[in-house]
């Protein structure tokens, strides 16, 4: 069942699907998840500018897809956003992920239970892949549930970039 709902949002015109997220929460919430080298990582920690947060799953279609503009807008304008991804399947898996969608910032694991990662950073439905935008100040300013083209990202990061009352 949860196949199919992420084959129906994986799929091309898919943006309709961002409409379908209920409220989540309105501050990045105080997540210490693993980094693929095993040191714990808070969240919280790395607030301070824009914050991209996606998780993926090596299994997830549009997860693929959606990296390549991610790593891009990344090395464009990487010293002022800072991305972090976060891997719902294992390390072994992930480690397959990260080289071939030459993914070139931080990757962390949800654990073993990453439904409960996903619920916590308010995708409810717990589909992927689920981006959120985070202002300086830890506020979740944008959300998005399936492919996130790249031009959509960086027309949503430019105008958090420009927002004076986010800093």
């Amino acid at each position: 069942m949860l196949a199919c709902v992420i084959l129906i949002f994986s799929a091309p015109g898919a943006a309709q699907a961002a409409s379908l997220l209920s409220p989540g929460p309105l501050f990045l919430p105080d997540l210490t998840l693993p980094d693929m080298a095993g040191h714990s990582v808070r969240l919280k920690h790395l607030q301070g500018r824009v914050l991209v947060v996606n998780l993926f799953a090596n299994w997830c279609p549009a997860c693929h897809r959606e990296a390549t503009g991610f790593v891009r807008i990344h090395r464009q304008i990487g010293s002022a956003v800072r991305f972090v991804g976060i891997a719902i399947d294992d390390k072994e898996a992930a480690g397959d992920f990260i080289p071939r969608a030459h993914i070139n910032y931080l990757v962390l694991l949800a654990g073993r239970h990453p439904g409960k990662v996903l619920v916590a950073l308010g995708d409810k439905a717990e589909m992927l892949p689920y981006t959120l935008i985070v202002a300086p100040n830890g506020r979740i300013v944008g959300r998005h549930m399936g492919y996130y083209p790249e031009k959509e990202l960086l027309r949503d990061i430019h105008k958090i970039l420009l927002d004076e009352s986010l800093k």
